[in-house]
């Protein structure tokens, strides 16, 4: 029986950490890095350090609702992009980041239309994810696509319109094919229409960010997108064409991916997204996972992030996954569920075994 996350005495008034050793660190002097904040309960003083490699190996930051994981994740792209001159980009759920960034570029998600079909694999599996689109209503999808000139299919209007009009090989069709252009329907309304193109080589607004990128990130706040299947598919995509064009272009990137459970939970998981984990860290891209709750994402995220920051969890489900995700012992997890604000256990590939920090 795991012993792993024992309650201490309730009236405590802290839990008395334990002593840090001087944590052995096996990259070479040579690396670059950015510090991210120090090790709790040692002296002299240590600075936590974030290796760039492992940046590109992806990094988990999870914890409860007001540990500080949003400010942590906010600490690593700042200095991602200033110190170590890595493209960052923010996509902020909730509309917090300008707030934590002292100097960032801020774009609204209608400054940034996205192209729903670009002929890359991987587009129509991210609209059957979202919308959770049956295998009839996938065929009739691809049909559409394959059938219609997309040149001449730019708007979500249009692509609805060639929905409706395809014939019906039978009942069956035709029952998908009308389920198929209702749950689609809301990418027509007035204050989504102008989120998404069907197809429109001429427009270039990645590429331009591209090469206006200066020292501070780039925050894409999709907070004001209430609807959350809409929000989920500009936010995936947003994503991917990212992900796409700095791998085209040869360029290092960081994504800040907040709310991760909407693109990776365990329930419905967005499938590109979830094999990004696996197939870009070759690229020197990275992806920096946040969640509140590690246990509701899919296994992918646990296996394929090398970095792990993990601030106070409380619920015993997510301390079994981060006891067997980062081995750590049992004094250690015991004190996770009263971590204060800003403070976390820290596992990287630098590190021989797991440290406490307090990010500053």
């Amino acid at each position: 029986m795991s012993v792993g996350y024992a309650i201490p005495p309730i009236y405590e008034a802290r839990v008395k950490y334990p002593e840090q050793q001087v944590p052995v660190e096996e990259y070479s002097s040579s690396e670059l890095y950015i510090i991210i904040g120090r090790v709790l309960n040692h002296f002299p003083e240590y600075p936590a350090r974030l290796y760039k490699n492992a940046l590109f190996r992806h990094v988990l930051v999870t914890g409860t609702t007001g540990s500080g994981k949003s400010h942590t994740a906010s600490k690593i792209a700042e200095r991602a992009s200033k110190e170590l001159k890595i493209l960052v980009f923010v996509v902020d759920w909730h509309g917090e980041y300008r707030n934590m960034l002292s100097q960032y570029t801020l774009i609204q998600p209608r400054e940034l239309p996205l192209q729903l079909f670009t002929g890359e694999p991987g587009d129509l599996s991210v609209l059957a994810s979202i919308f959770e689109l049956t295998p009839p209503q996938e065929y009739i999808l691809e049909k559409v696509l394959k059938q219609r000139d997309l040149g001449r299919v730019k708007s979500v209007e249009g692509l609805l319109d060639a929905i409706e009009l395809i014939p019906d090989e039978s009942s069956w069709f035709r029952e998908s094919r009308l389920s198929l252009h209702r749950k689609l329907s809301v990418l027509s309304r007035d204050e989504y229409s102008d989120l998404f193109r069907v197809y429109d080589p001429a427009s270039t607004p990645l590429s331009k960010l591209f090469l206006d990128a200066d020292s501070s990130p780039y925050i894409i706040d999709v907070s004001e997108i209430s609807d959350l299947s809409v929000k989920r598919l500009y936010a995936s995509l947003l994503i991917k064409r990212l992900v796409s064009y700095a791998t085209r272009s040869s360029r290092q990137l960081l994504i800040v991916m907040e709310e991760a459970q909407n693109y990776l939970s365990r329930q419905n998981p967005v499938k590109p997204i979830c094999e990004m984990l696996r197939e870009i860290r070759k690229f020197s891209i990275g992806l920096v996972v946040v969640a509140q709750s590690i246990s509701q994402l899919v296994e992918d995220v646990a296996a394929n992030t090398n970095t792990k920051i993990i601030h106070s969890v409380k619920s015993k489900q997510d301390l079994e996954v981060v006891e067997r995700t980062i081995y750590v012992d049992h004094v250690l997890l015991s004190v996770i569920p009263y971590l204060e604000v800003g403070e976390a256990v820290y596992s990287t590939i630098s590190l021989k075994k797991p440290v406490l920090v307090k990010i500053e």
